[in-house]
């Protein structure tokens, strides 16, 4: 669920400047390190399923105080997290496993959560407080089909073994930029790829889905078969099932190689940066290249940087050169760091995860407005401006806004590719998705991110619709708890979810029984 702008930018503020945030340990806080505060506050129904759990998979069933149930805790991305206490945690080995335990969890009413890979923020997104767990790990099988055109993936798995595993066949896939994130979370969210302006994004590149619905059947949705269900998990979450294999397309990619440069510039107030990003928007057409444009805070050094991350689907042959496409950024005086390099996409999306790590608070935010560069550089400054008096009271806090494009490109493959849910495909001119990320090291400083960063969300949608440049949209795998983005699909979209959720849900199971994440 993170967006690879954040860990560039940490990793940045790391490397050059000594950034607090990575003097406490190379990897947050161990949470194995941590004892327990306190036993889990139980809801009632749940000990009854995880005790019958326990009788019908033994081992497969962990409880609070087993060496197994804290090292699954440590797995989850952010504190908050990590630091919720579920009654128990079921490590399915099978989609017939998952259904007995939604079955179960129906049969005690018992509140659940399904994890993938744990990168959700906030508590509660994939990790439930007293009541059970679902986490999917242990189904990780990766098989290409005998076509090679698409592969098979267990929800269990996270995008470096994914990369991985096609590599050696000079495969890939459309998925995620950051190597611990889960298949599960990112691909039902939306999924912004490396190579989403040749295909889509990941939503609109998976074959068919494997679901677990409400009565505990197993079905197989596709364009052709359950077809409304099909369109309905392309972007909305975990609303309608538990889904336990994405059949994914895959792409012919030499050797899983591609090239990525990095600029950082020193200040917060960067105008030139920021009309290069709107250029690139605007005038961008090489469909291999993506990019985003990042501000983030130093706390040591009382300083802003600028980091502009470029990324190029293909390798370059000219080592020390770069794509035509980034020519306006490099062209921009005065860097204080410059690296340019072709690397496997698994190196790429493992320097992005050993730069985020585990064990600290987090915290995500986004709005999504149409491209104008007034309007870009106006939020900016109110970041920075709403980050001053708080910058120094937060613990640790490293904040970043980071400025992306959906390209018309990515918003036509989405119309021709059976259609998702996100709203996006009759667009015809870029938007500008921006997100707010924080990570920081105690709860103390939690309310104070939240408020700053909720007044920039008020302000800045504010001024876009003064200008006349708001838009609906809000990208589910950025946003806060605070948000609603499956609002942000459209009145019509919403009411398909909706009626699509009554037909193979209608008692409502994973709207009131899982309670995490985005709700219809």
């Amino acid at each position: 669920m993170n967006f690879s702008a954040t860990l560039k930018v940490v990793a940045f503020a790391g490397l050059c400047f000594g950034s607090d945030a990575f003097q406490q340990s190379p990897l947050g806080i161990d949470v194995n390190e941590l004892e327990l505060q306190s036993q889990p506050r139980l809801i009632t129904g749940c000990s009854s399923a995880c005790s019958n759990l326990r009788e019908n998979f033994g081992s497969q069933v962990t409880f609070f105080n087993e060496r197994l149930y804290k090292n699954e805790l440590s797995r989850f991305w952010s504190l908050q997290q990590s630091q919720t206490l579920p009654a128990c945690i079921f490590l399915p080995e099978s989609s017939h496993d998952v259904a007995s335990a939604v079955l179960l969890a129906r049969r005690s009413n018992c509140p659940f959560a399904v994890k993938s890979g744990g990168h959700a923020a906030f508590s509660g997104a994939s990790n439930l407080e007293g009541g059970l767990t679902i986490d999917l790990v242990a189904m990780n099988d990766i098989t290409v089909n005998r076509d090679r055109a698409t592969v098979s993936v267990g929800p269990g798995n996270r995008w470096g073994d994914v990369y991985r595993q096609l590599e050696n066949q000079n495969l890939t896939v459309v998925g995620g930029r950051i190597a611990d994130v889960g298949v599960g979370g990112l691909t039902l969210g939306g999924g912004i790829s490396f190579f989403s302006n040749m295909h889509g994004w990941a939503c609109d590149n998976v074959a068919s889905y494997e679901v677990i619905t409400a009565s505990g059947d197993i079905i197989k949705a596709t364009p052709t078969s359950h077809k409304a269900l099909y369109q309905a998990l392309r972007g909305g979450g975990n609303n309608f099932g538990i889904v336990t294999n994405f059949e994914l397309n895959t792409y012919p990619h030499d050797r899983g190689l591609m090239w990525i440069g990095k600029i950082v510039h020193a200040g917060a107030h960067n105008a030139s940066l920021i009309e290069a990003f709107v250029n690139f928007g605007e005038r961008g057409r090489d469909p291999s290249a993506t990019m985003l444009f990042s501000i983030v805070y130093l706390q040591k050094q009382d300083n802003f940087i600028c980091v502009s991350e470029l990324d190029y689907a293909e390798p370059i042959a000219d080592g020390g050169g770069h794509p035509a496409v980034f020519n306006a950024f490099f062209e921009i005086e005065g860097p204080i760091q410059e690296t340019k390099s072709t690397k496997t996409i698994v190196n790429v999306i493992k320097d992005h995860s050993v730069s985020n790590p585990n064990g600290l608070r987090q915290s995500y935010w986004t709005s999504t407005f149409r491209l104008d560069l007034r309007l870009a550089q106006e939020i900016s400054d109110l970041w920075a401006q709403l980050l001053d008096p708080i910058k120094q009271k937060v613990a640790g806090i490293v904040p970043v806004l980071t400025f992306q494009i959906i390209t018309t490109t990515m918003m036509e493959h989405m119309g021709d590719k059976d259609g998702n849910a996100l709203g996006l495909e009759h667009e015809k001119e870029p938007l500008m998705l921006v997100a707010l990320s924080a990570m920081w090291k105690d709860a103390a400083g939690d309310d104070i991110l939240f408020e700053a960063y909720s007044k920039w969300l008020v302000a800045s949608n504010l001024r876009a619709q003064e200008l006349g440049l708001d838009h609906r949209y809000i990208y589910m795998n950025y946003a806060s708890q605070f948000q609603d983005p499956i609002r942000g699909y459209g009145e019509a979209n919403v009411a398909k979810l909706q009626n699509v959720a009554k037909e193979y849900d209608p008692d409502g199971v994973f709207q009131v029984l899982q309670p995490g994440y985005f709700k219809l």
